[in-house]
């Protein structure tokens, strides 16, 4: 059994979800194929390299950083049988991401940062003894003080039915006027349950982000605590831009975007690191399978160390029919 380096957000999440998939991907002695990157997962990093690109160069100037030009960010996020598709699509989320507002009033927040803010960059860091990894989309700091996490989401552009937008959030916004499709329910308002209060000249929920998303509350914990966060601290504002898909017969769906403004709980972070504390244990003591005795866990990390070694196969029939039925674990 190998010894990752790490845990990520992504790690903890596959743990809890699949954990012979996550053996699988950073455990086995023989690494697995990667599963290529499915189109739904590459419209999400197509737009992050738009929007990503835009800012920065409003922001640093075109060309201040030749790693934040679009066809950098682009060719390292999205696989290449994802391109073209992921090019022309994620240019149109792009587009009904600025025609919104949603666009502005973000740049307008960085604009007023106290200091530069950080785009796509990785952290590392250990907190009560687990080794974290974290790679926040963007980070600024307000000019009222307040230390500011925000991470974008693309959900259901290619799903067959309406995506709906996580609860609690601040303003939800349709990227079409009416000469495409009436308004949706709700537009420019805010969810039923927002209640907003003023944190360090910041407009936010007074609730906790993990009310509306326990995952999306995790990550930016996780990135909070790597950049220099105290442990159980409830002062970090943690947003999220989430982007919503309606699908149509013309072709690419209805988007709206729904912009999230909280804070993380200190009840939340703790449950957290108990639960990073007990996966890092069960690594380090090669108990992998907790729910089993530890000769039976032990029986199934070799079955799985066999399947690791079949997808490997000269035959590729054989290496399909060994990948079939993996998780990414990722999240639609």
């Amino acid at each position: 059994m190998r010894m990752p380096s790490y845990l990520s957000p992504s790690q903890i999440s596959l743990w809890d979800s699949n954990r012979d998939e996550y053996y699988l991907q950073h455990l086995a002695n023989v690494r697995v194929e990667r599963i290529p990157q499915a189109i739904y997962m590459a419209i999400g990093s197509a737009f992050d390299a738009y929007v990503k690109a835009a800012l920065h160069g409003a922001i640093f100037g075109e060309g201040a950083n030749p790693e934040y030009e679009f066809e950098a960010l682009f060719e390292s996020q999205v696989e290449p049988q994802n391109r073209d598709w992921g090019r022309v699509n994620g240019q149109y989320v792009f587009q009904c991401y600025q025609q919104c507002g949603a666009y502005n009033e973000l740049l307008k927040l960085l604009k007023e940062s106290s200091y530069a803010p950080q785009f796509e960059f990785k952290i590392t860091g250990t907190v009560n003894e687990v080794p974290l990894l974290g790679k926040p989309d963007l980070r600024f700091v307000h000019a009222g003080g307040a230390h500011v996490i925000l991470d974008w989401k693309c959900n259901g552009y290619c799903s067959k039915s309406a995506t709906s937008p996580c609860k609690n959030y601040r303003l939800v916004r349709d990227t079409w006027d009416e000469t495409i499709a009436k308004p949706s329910r709700g537009a420019n308002q805010s969810h039923k349950n927002y209640t907003p209060i003023q944190w360090k000249g910041v407009e936010i929920h007074s609730g906790w982000l993990e009310e509306s998303s326990e995952d999306w509350a995790n990550q930016l914990a996780i990135y909070s605590w790597m950049l220099g966060e105290e442990l159980g601290a409830e002062e970090v504002i943690v947003c999220i831009d989430q982007i919503v898909a309606k699908p149509r017969d013309t072709g690419t769906p209805l988007l709206r975007v729904a912009n999230h403004r909280a804070r993380i709980s200190k009840v939340h972070q703790d449950n957290l690191i108990a639960r990073l504390e007990s996966c890092w244990k069960a690594i380090t003591t090669g108990h992998i399978f907790t729910d089993l005795s530890l000769e039976d866990s032990q029986s199934r990390c070799q079955l799985l160390e066999s399947q690791a070694a079949m997808t490997h196969s000269e035959d590729e029939l054989q290496r399909y029919l060994n990948n079939l039925g993996r998780s990414t674990g990722y999240k639609r």
